[in-house]
């Protein structure tokens, strides 16, 4: 849990000693200035989350310095503390945005509830902003009628009751992984806490460093205020580091201690911070094939991958393409104030024929385009794009269904064995060459090869064998 910081101006230093006793056993962190100056400069230092304020103080007015403080951090709190009794002062500071104000002298049991409000109401605005901030659209729910699905749903279900595991979910790009996470957060004990999440692709090291740890002021160039960071701001929810393979080694360092101490340091700080935060984390990467080429560190590999979720590829579970087709056109006609569509039967077919490289992603972008273009209340073959009109066409061959029925799942796992057999077989071997044979990704077929009983039987490493 972040100890939350307060700041104690006042220049009566008998004042501050006893502020710093009654609310240091409460469990905050509390330090004393005497000057207006000095609470400014501390405060763009080091970053508050609460300002006790005296108004008597011997450089600037209280009024001055709130003025000051709010107008560099509108959402920092400030607690107007008064020895005159004046109704005018305090009715100006609340004017002026402090939280609410205090006359001197005062029990230390009233100072004890002021603050726990202030900091609980602050914290309540943090959350209502990340709600505020988060992505509204499709992409929430999770439509699943297949049972490599279902048995994702069922981990996630059983991870969410423990709400200090890390996690990690593997799987090709759009499949679902972060819906995945939001889901673990949105069935745990963190669903009231913020779920924030970060692509580590997509952001330079030193600067996703900041992002995660944040920083104080002078921690390089353009810090000229204390910043804090997600998993500082995660704190009681879940942070998402989506795309984990990308980070850099220097700061998979840094974020192994994080897992093994659960305290951060914001760059360019000296005081640990200690933080409840369960990281989720996402790769599409083999992150073993990554430990192996020295790109990722082995031992936060093993943090990360304490409860494992892999992830299928939509070719893998076909009986979500109709259902998830369905449901994305249902959301693009109620956006784009359309009638609901129905998916035609010859349309289905093609839908059902189409690989789906792009997994559940080409799926919402197809069926946004298709809802836009689509004239009639009916989505019919004419109206697929050519790529996948070609599929359907492609697959005009159909097999007969035997006079008393026959196992789906059996002849699918049958198929997949025997080809996966005949690719190691033409390849010696070679995982990542029999991978390129079969259109998979070589994590996907290592876990086609586990969950169907087969060894590569190829010489150690996945090397190619070389003669002599």
């Amino acid at each position: 849990m972040t100890t939350e910081s307060i700041l104690i101006v006042d220049d009566e230093e008998f004042l501050r000693d006893q502020l710093e006793r009654i609310l240091g056993e409460e469990g905050y962190a509390v330090r004393g200035v005497e000057t207006g100056r000095q609470a400014l400069e501390a405060v763009d230092r080091e970053g508050v989350d609460l300002v006790l304020l005296d108004l008597n103080l011997p450089d600037l007015h209280g009024i001055e310095v709130l003025r000051e403080l709010r107008g560099r951090d509108p959402d920092l709190l400030v607690i107007v503390v008064t020895g005159y009794g004046s109704v005018e002062s305090a009715v100006e500071s609340l004017k002026l945005g402090a939280y609410d104000y205090i006359k001197k002298p005062f029990k230390a049991d009233a100072i004890k509830l002021i603050v726990r409000l202030a900091l609980e109401t602050q914290r309540l605005r943090r959350r209502v902003r990340v709600l505020q901030e988060r992505e509204s659209g499709p992409g929430q729910a999770v439509v699943a009628e297949s049972p490599a699905m279902a048995a994702v749903l069922a981990q996630a279900r059983d991870v969410a009751r423990h709400p200090e595991t890390t996690v990690l979910i593997t799987g090709e790009s759009g499949t679902g992984k972060e819906v995945v996470a939001r889901r673990i957060h949105g069935t745990s004990e963190r669903s009231a806490g913020p779920f924030l999440e970060i692509n580590c692709a997509s952001i330079p090291g030193p600067i996703l460093e900041s992002e995660l740890f944040g920083y104080e002021p002078g921690a390089f160039t353009d810090a000229r205020r204390a910043k804090e960071g997600l998993l500082q701001t995660a704190d009681r929810g879940t942070l998402f580091l989506d795309e984990v393979g990308d980070m850099d080694l220097g700061l998979q360092a840094k974020l192994l201690r994080f897992l093994e101490t659960r305290k951060i340091r914001r760059l360019g700080g000296v005081r640990e911070v200690e933080v409840d935060v369960r990281v989720i984390a996402a790769t599409n990467q083999d992150l073993r094939e990554s430990i192996e080429a020295r790109r990722f560190r082995e031992d936060l590999y093993y943090r990360l991958n304490v409860f494992p979720i892999w992830v299928p590829p939509l070719r893998e579970r076909p009986e979500d393409v109709l259902p998830l087709a369905q449901y994305f056109l249902d959301h693009f006609a109620r956006k784009f104030h359309k009638p609901r569509f129905e998916i035609a039967p010859e349309a289905r077919q093609g839908l059902l024929a189409y690989g789906w490289q792009g997994n559940v992603r080409e799926v919402r972008n197809l069926m946004e385009r298709l809802a836009i273009t689509c004239r009639g209340a009916v989505l019919r073959a004419e109206d697929l794009p050519e790529e996948v009109r070609r599929s359907r066409a492609s697959s005009g061959e159909r097999w007969v269904l035997p006079p008393d029925g026959c196992s789906l799942e059996a002849l699918e796992a049958g198929l997949a064995r025997d080809l996966i057999r005949q690719a190691l077989e033409r390849t010696d071997g070679n995982i990542s060459q029999a991978a390129t044979l079969l259109g998979l990704p070589r994590g996907t077929l290592r876990h086609r090869m586990e969950s169907l009983g087969l060894r590569s039987g190829g010489p150690p490493e996945d090397e190619d064998p070389s003669p002599g």
